[in-house]
């Protein structure tokens, strides 16, 4: 597992705001955002947005009271994120300037997590909600019917992002460089509507 360098900062707080000795979610994100590199602190941003846990007018309110290149980083956090898989994901492509949109609805298949280029299509599949045999035979029959319509399908699990993610990186930028995510699907109505 990669190390994470320690990230020394003055902290906004010199004594604890009250009794509870479990921090309210504002403060644990004020503190994930100046302490966790900016992907980490993003997931836990995004996840608390997607969850309704967080406003993104609270989530603003924080970001604005970080130094200048936190605040730069994590302004690009979204609330449409389906897990921080799908976060760690995306903000990989957007690293490498690979144009990524998510929560994107294809017609006659539905919303896919994220669209890498015109056809890649990345599932970021968790065992929570696709390790019963319902909803893996449904992600087989969305994933052939992405397929006939000339999508490229590629499904991610919790692990391969955050246990084995070195490893995933360098198998995804082997399709990145071989650039099927360029070509257009064959089929128009199976296009990002």
């Amino acid at each position: 597992m990669e190390e994470v360098p320690l990230q020394h900062h003055s902290p906004a707080l010199r004594a604890w705001p009250d009794t509870d000795p479990v921090p309210d979610l504002p403060l644990v994100l004020d503190h994930a955002a100046r302490c966790l590199p900016a992907i980490d602190a993003a997931t836990l941003f995004e996840s608390a947005l997607e969850k309704r846990l967080s406003s993104r007018s609270e989530a603003d309110q924080i970001i604005a009271g970080l130094p200048h290149d936190r605040r730069h980083a994590l302004s690009r956090i979204r609330a449409d994120a389906g897990s921080g898989t799908e976060t760690t994901v995306r903000w990989w492509c957007e690293s490498l300037t690979v144009p990524v949109r998510a929560q994107v609805q294809i017609r006659e298949v539905g919303r896919v997590d994220l669209l890498v280029g015109n056809s890649w299509v990345i599932e970021c599949d968790s065992r929570t909600f696709h390790d019963n045999p319902e909803q893996y035979a449904k992600d087989r029959e969305r994933d052939l019917t992405l397929r006939s319509y000339g999508y490229h399908v590629t499904r991610l699990t919790w692990q391969q992002v955050f246990v084995t993610w070195p490893e995933t990186q360098q198998m995804l930028l082997t399709i990145l460089h071989r650039g099927d995510h360029r070509r257009m699907p064959d089929k128009p109505f199976g296009r990002a509507a």
